[in-house]
């Protein structure tokens, strides 16, 4: 997996002649009574993404019971297409091993076959809690203090930024929301992130609302 300064370099070497394009955008697709229009939405903004050259998608879904796995299952073909063919790295975050077994298993594979590439980078968080993350990563420290690998002096915003599941990420430029609550996707890293608001249903959102808001 390439690490976050890896990113970076990444990001720093390629050219373009769209200065003002975010480097990393989030979308947050939830919650959608009708998960179709989230999966049409998601394949509207991975297009999006190629043709506004944005280097990272980060896609939230939501957490299980805002996904329907069946739909999601049948999608992955396809996915796994796109990915190929754009040599995205595809990344889940989240605790997205907790989806039915065959699920899982199509996820993996995305994870594996993509990880050489790194032409764009596309995340897609499914059962995903702001708050565990950052418990998470607390527990890894705590493990590693106790276990003697680490002193409590050593703690830091750098450390926990190590450690949390978007440790590989730089932070978000912007973050958009279907509604005027802010979901907290990548919480720890939202500081200073544009959080643009659409104020409407997810069922009555175009891909024309959020292009004109990038």
């Amino acid at each position: 997996m390439a690490g976050l300064l890896d990113i970076k370099k990444i990001i720093t070497q390629r050219t373009t002649d769209q200065k003002d394009v975010p480097k990393h955008v989030i979308v947050n697709l939830y919650p959608c009574e009708e998960f179709k229009k989230v999966i049409s939405l998601a394949d509207d903004l991975m297009q999006l993404q190629i043709n506004k050259n944005i280097p990272i998608l980060t896609l939230s879904l939501g957490n299980e019971e805002n996904i329907d796995q069946k739909i999601l299952f049948n999608y992955i073909e396809k996915l796994s297409n796109w990915i190929n063919e754009k040599k995205i790295k595809f990344t889940v975050i989240g605790k997205w091993y907790e989806l039915e077994g065959r699920l899982v298993e199509e996820l993996k594979k995305l994870n594996t076959q993509s990880s050489e590439f790194d032409h764009f980078f596309l995340n897609l968080c499914i059962n995903y809690n702001p708050k565990q993350e950052i418990a998470d990563a607390c527990r890894v420290i705590i493990r590693k203090i106790i276990q003697d690998k680490s002193d409590i002096d050593s703690i830091s915003p750098e450390l926990i930024k190590e450690n949390i599941y978007s440790s590989f990420l730089i932070p978000p430029e912007i973050v958009i929301e279907p509604s005027l609550e802010f979901s907290g996707t990548f919480l720890w890293d939202s500081k200073g992130s544009k959080i643009i608001n659409l104020n409407k249903p997810l069922s009555d959102i175009s891909i024309q609302d959020i292009e004109k808001k990038l």
